[in-house]
């Protein structure tokens, strides 16, 4: 076990976290385009990229730990989308355009987050 990405983890996981609760704080709708698909799909895009420059950039597992499972795992959040989808399907017809944008645009941020990432970073290769 290296203490080192635990600390990283916990650390990015943390500032992750406190952004995505910002964002709760300063965007309030009862609407289906609401903060935490805002924040589920910009979370993928940013895995995406960070997967994408990354792997290869070569740097170090605590760095790449940290930042995807700490700050973007921290950012995001599966159960209170489980929880708003839920609440949709209580009022009535929002439940199935939140559920499918969130999956496939979801899907969608992180591809085109890895496409940005690699060409991103072999066009920095290419540089150096």
């Amino acid at each position: 076990m290296q203490w080192k990405t635990i600390a990283a983890v916990a650390i990015a996981g943390a500032i992750g976290t406190c952004v995505r609760y910002l964002l709760q704080l300063t965007i309030q709708t009862d609407h289906w385009l609401n903060v935490t698909l805002i924040v589920n799909l910009s979370g993928s895009l940013l895995l995406g990229i960070l997967s994408g420059w990354l792997y290869i950039q070569s740097q170090k597992e605590w760095i790449r730990i940290g930042l995807g499972v700490g700050f973007c795992g921290g950012f995001t959040t599966m159960s209170t989308f489980a929880a708003e989808s839920i609440q949709f399907f209580n009022k009535g017809s929002e439940m199935i355009p939140y559920v499918a944008v969130s999956m496939f645009a979801g899907v969608a941020a992180c591809g085109c987050g890895i496409w940005i990432g690699t060409y991103l970073s072999e066009r920095r290769k290419t540089r150096i």
